[in-house]
């Protein structure tokens, strides 16, 4: 008796759990597929997100491609670029933007103007310091 009620009680946590490790919805896949498609977006690895565009909703991804994508980048450099005095909110976009670009070196230099001038603001303050610890550790092989 007692191991029917423990077999039982097992059968019914790994349904339960199984739901969260298998999609049991369209919806939970979908949203699956598109949190998979920002990541790969985010980090610019624009050919493995293009495989997975098919299943996803156009309306979904146009907005973050038009946003995000290098020509539109490069844009939004070129007119913070061009503003005379920089504020630390432009030379922290500017950091963000050539992170996005791949010129992280460009980007740390940025973050570091952008902590010169507002140095106890606290969202510049973790990522400069972040940033910075990240340089200083040792690289794995």
């Amino acid at each position: 008796m007692k191991d029917t009620i423990l077999i039982s009680l097992l059968i019914w946590i790994i349904v339960i759990n199984a739901g969260k490790v298998w999609p049991t919805s369209r919806g939970e896949r979908y949203y699956r597929n598109l949190q998979k498609w920002y990541l790969l977006a985010n980090n610019g690895e624009w050919e493995k997100a293009k495989k997975i565009e098919n299943k996803l909703k156009s309306g979904d991804i146009d907005n973050f491609k038009k946003g995000n994508e290098k020509e539109e980048l490069e844009k939004r450099f070129q007119i913070l670029d061009s503003r005379g005095q920089k504020n630390a909110d432009d030379w922290m976009e500017i950091a963000v933007l050539y992170y996005r670009l791949g010129k992280k070196d460009e980007a740390f230099k940025a973050i570091t103007k952008a902590h010169n001038l507002d140095p106890i603001r606290e969202d510049i303050s973790k990522i400069y310091f972040t940033y910075q610890t990240s340089q200083q550790l040792p690289r794995l092989p």
